[in-house]
């Protein structure tokens, strides 16, 4: 590993205690669970990815157990016509009349990898069942995170499900949708799909690679290693993963924003370096993903821990003036699946 680095054993512990008895609390101050914020479809989907796979890795019962809560938000979320709620206020009403276009995408991401996961049958088949519920409205969607949310449960669901009538065509039309906004938004130096670089950016280019994966479609393989490049060239200075930061993002011809940096803008640029190394067979990316996980560990912009050790508990983000010491859901399921994609890949080392 990286400079001689041992991580941390994986703990599930600060998850289950912003988890109750209807879900995962959305915020927390600092260390404390936030009840007033409620709950969101989009904490609910990345915590049923982290307790599916930590259960997968380590045949852990409460993994288990919180992976069938999640999934039990995740079904209460679909509204009469089968799109997702998002936000839920802490007295369990529901605040939206529907999600967002990004929620809905999400929780076909973690409901499509249920469906193909190592986990009893039961739990399969009631993700099978919310999925291909709400998976006519991803032939409707036109935010591009959304859509590559949505292409990554289809190639999870059609990896464990042999019926493929229900996704014939989809994986070609989400993945046409990527690379027809690459195509349109390309020009001199900036090879990318929007004409800004914002939130959650590398999931596109990790969608594609999953695409091309499953259509075999070369061209999805060439969009996605252009623009995993040039994000690359962004986000890699001086060998220091620098996400963009969210107070003001980075407009074309503009200035980049450094800060606030996310974690789960790590999480997103450490998966597509994972599909990358694996799809193009080109070990700098093993490397590269090796350098986005040790931001977690100090290897960042201001060379902090971004993990508590005292509750094994992820801070919200990067900021000018150090760490941002509220510790929610999104940043420690962000930080919990990096930490269980690099142990499939066998990129964690174990404590002494």
């Amino acid at each position: 590993m990286t400079q001689g680095r041992r991580h941390p054993p994986l703990d599930l512990g600060y998850l289950r205690l912003l988890t109750d008895d209807t879900g995962v609390i959305q915020h927390a101050l600092y260390g404390v669970p936030n009840l007033p914020t409620g709950y969101t479809t989009d904490d609910n989907a990345r915590a049923l990815l982290v307790a599916v796979q930590e259960y997968e890795r380590s045949r852990s019962r409460q993994a288990l157990h919180l992976a069938a809560q999640y999934l039990a938000f995740l079904y209460h979320a679909l509204t009469p016509d089968n799109f997702f709620h998002n936000l839920m206020s802490y007295d369990r009403r529901w605040i939206d009349a529907r999600g967002s276009e990004d929620s809905h995408g999400r929780a076909l991401w973690a409901t499509g990898y249920v469906t193909s996961a190592d986990v009893p049958e039961g739990l399969r088949r009631a993700s099978r069942q919310v999925f291909e519920d709400a998976l006519p409205w991803a032939r409707r969607l036109r935010s591009l995170r959304a859509i590559a949310f949505s292409l990554l449960g289809v190639y999870y669901y059609s990896k464990g499900n042999p019926n493929r009538e229900l996704i014939a065509g989809l994986p070609e039309r989400l993945a046409a949708q990527l690379t027809s906004a690459f195509q349109r938004h390309r020009g001199e130096e900036w090879e990318w799909f929007e004409n800004s670089l914002t939130y959650s950016n590398a999931m596109l280019p990790h969608a594609l690679l999953l695409a091309h994966e499953l259509t075999g479609d070369s061209h999805c393989r060439a969009v996605a290693t252009t623009t995993l490049q040039f994000l690359t060239e962004v986000m890699v200075v001086d060998e220091v993963l620098h996400p963009v930061g969210c107070h003001g993002w980075y407009p074309r011809g503009g200035v980049r924003a450094w800060f606030d940096q996310q974690p789960v803008d790590v999480m997103g640029i450490l998966l597509a370096y994972l599909s990358a190394w694996r799809v193009l067979n080109d070990d700098r990316y093993r490397d590269l993903a090796v350098l986005a996980f040790d931001w977690f560990y100090g290897r960042n912009a201001l060379g902090l821990m971004m993990v508590n050790e005292d509750s094994g508990a992820c801070y919200d983000g990067l900021t000018p003036d150090g760490v941002n010491g509220n510790q929610g859901a999104e940043s420690q399921a962000a930080y919990l699946l990096s930490y269980l994609a690099m142990a499939r890949a066998g990129l964690v080392s174990p404590p002494d």
